[in-house]
């Protein structure tokens, strides 16, 4: 049974109040992966918002049909999928997610996400910004990444 201590143990939700936890209460599933599995892989529909319960997951991207990079290394109380709520045209998502270790998560519709905000527009500002926060700060290390590269 989850309660809301164990959602404010996730980064991106620590600073949303008892209330706005409680919506997401409601529509928070668990979902347990075996190392070497795949989440989501780059260029799948985005249709869910993950955040990592226990375990590690690798962010990765495909350089070639035969060579994948390792982008970024997600581990507990930090979330991962962003596409599924970041509306465009076509949501899918940036990279592939591979399991590192067995790996518990907590997964969130971005259907029901979006219903959420829609009623609470607070919630859906504090938690976008959030995650506006965070994609720059992977846009950044993805940069350096890439300096390092073609230096």
């Amino acid at each position: 049974m989850i309660d809301l201590n164990d959602l404010k143990s996730i980064i991106q939700l620590s600073y949303l109040n008892d209330s706005m936890l409680q919506k997401l209460l409601k529509i928070t599933d668990i979902i347990e992966y075996k190392t070497g599995d795949y989440i989501f892989k780059e260029g799948d529909d985005a249709k869910i918002l993950y955040a990592v319960i226990d375990g590690k997951v690798g962010l990765e991207m495909e350089k070639n049909s035969s060579t994948r990079i390792l982008i970024d290394t997600i581990i507990q109380g930090m979330m991962l999928g962003f596409s599924a709520l970041v509306d465009t045209e076509e949501k899918s998502y940036t990279t592939s997610a591979r399991v590192l270790t067995h790996t518990k998560l907590y997964a969130w519709r971005a259907e029901d996400l979006e219903t959420i905000f829609s009623k609470d527009c607070e919630m859906g500002f504090l938690f976008m910004k959030r995650i506006a926060t965070i994609v720059k700060t992977r846009l950044q290390i993805r940069n350096v990444q890439f300096l390092d590269i073609y230096k």
